[in-house]
């Protein structure tokens, strides 16, 4: 008899001690887009546009690639003749790889406007 008391008493002291309310209201998460919090700031765009201008000594394709090697663009460059294009890369890549005739260059994007120029093999 003591011992199914003294069980009971456990059992109901181990429940009614883990039935505390949070002390912290947690954030409601926004059911609306209008509900939305949003910095002034933040910037909403995944990708980077950037000219890319390139000339070569020789003729042959070259690819535009992230460090992955997925291509973005390739083109036909011919000598003295500057190639320009659009690039657009997604907004978390800081370089490209360029292959071109067997040589393989890594250029950073910085600012907009990028130009490499190719030597002779």
């Amino acid at each position: 008899m003591k011992k199914s008391i003294l069980l009971s008493l456990v059992a109901l002291v181990a429940v009614l001690s883990s039935c505390k309310k949070d002390r912290f209201d947690e954030p409601k998460a926004p059911e609306k887009m209008e509900e939305l919090s949003v910095p002034a700031n933040f910037d909403w765009k995944t990708t980077k546009d950037f000219s890319l201008t390139l000339t070569s000594a020789s003729n042959g394709i070259v690819e535009v690639a992230n460090t992955k090697s997925i291509a973005y663009q390739k083109a036909f460059l011919t000598p003295g003749q500057s190639y320009t294009m659009k690039l657009t890369v997604p907004s978390y890549e800081t370089t490209i790889v360029l292959n071109h005739s067997g040589q393989t260059v890594t250029l950073q994007l910085s600012g907009s406007s990028l130009s490499y120029q190719f030597g002779s093999k």
